[in-house]
């Protein structure tokens, strides 16, 4: 009696509630997906609607084979540095295989794959876009697509060379005669080969160096902290600055006795060392002196769960003349 296979797993679009292999009716339960026409639609049909990736809301396509899902790719604008490193850290946490051609903090270029999807991001400036789809493809993974790739794979045999067939007579043939000594010069004139020399046994031995050790992930806090100047060498306050540069006054806005508030978002490495920075809240004056301050300031290190990890920060900066 034959037992029945069992079905394929459906993986799930990492960041939504959608799944590789659900139907189109599944689909459209979960939200409104228009058909629409893709040139790399590739003969399925492709149906666009709003969904969040992580969090993020964008565009998904979503492209159906024979009714089921097969391929999704999502995008987004405006997205926030910090909105991208948090789905760069969900990524990671989920134990992908990743291999990035660019890696840092608004310009990133990945690709991840796992048990039954692939992943290939990019993450530019305030841009994300992610193709989700199912691994390996579908036309590889028939009943007998197994056996199809290992005779591919499998190089014929080759033919035996003319020295080998002369090295094997034939059953029941005699082996040629040894020709005589002197039948050869060059025979009796090779000179017969030196003997070994053993090798000391008190020689030593070069060990071979150990793998270097590959560094765990450093993950990032998905939430935005805040950080108050009044405060901030306070010890048994979190998250706060342990060294700081002088606030540079910036003469042009001390003539024109402009003051106020700067509020700069910071990424802070593990280290403390903060790595970016940019302007969330301008005085045009004062911007460049905030993120000049900000760059050279320390912080107090982050642990999470006792790992270290990256977080990002708000700091309000404050040019006051009187």
């Amino acid at each position: 009696m034959l037992a029945a296979a069992a079905p394929e797993a459906q993986p799930r679009v990492p960041g939504t509630r959608l799944r590789l292999g659900m139907t189109e009716s599944r689909v459209l339960a979960l939200g409104s997906f228009a058909e629409v026409r893709t040139p790399d639609a590739r003969g399925m049909i492709a149906r666009q609607g709003p969904i969040r990736f992580f969090g993020v809301p964008g565009e998904a396509t979503c492209y159906f084979d024979e009714g089921l899902l097969e391929r999704v790719r999502f995008e987004a604008t405006g997205v926030s540095r910090h909105s991208q490193d948090y789905a760069d850290g969900q990524l990671r946490r989920m134990g992908l295989e990743r291999g990035c051609e660019r890696d840092a903090s608004g310009d990133r270029a990945c690709d991840w794959k796992g048990p039954g999807v692939r992943l290939t991001t990019e993450m530019t400036k305030d841009r994300v876009t992610a193709l989700i789809e199912r691994w390996p493809p579908r036309e590889e993974r028939g009943p007998d697509s197994l056996s199809r790739r290992t005779a591919a794979s499998t190089p014929p045999a080759r033919p035996p060379t003319p020295a080998a067939t002369r090295a094997a007579p034939a059953s029941g043939a005699e082996a040629p005669a040894r020709p005589p000594a002197a039948a050869s010069d060059a025979v009796a004139a090779r000179p017969a080969p030196a003997a070994a020399t053993p090798a000391r046994r008190d020689s030593p031995v070069t060990p071979r160096p150990a793998p270097a050790p590959v560094p765990a992930p450093v993950e990032t806090l998905p939430e935005t902290l805040t950080i108050s100047l009044t405060s901030r060498n306070a010890p048994d306050v979190w998250p706060r600055i342990v060294a700081s540069p002088p606030l540079d006054y910036p003469e042009g806005a001390r003539r024109e006795s402009i003051q106020g508030v700067v509020w700069v978002l910071a990424l802070v490495e593990p280290d403390g060392r903060v790595s970016d920075a940019w302007v969330e809240r301008s005085i045009l004056e004062l911007d460049t002196a905030a993120l000049a301050w900000v760059s050279r300031s320390r912080f107090a290190p982050c642990e999470r769960n006792g790992r270290p990890c990256r977080f990002h920060v708000r700091i309000a900066v404050r040019f006051t003349l009187y």
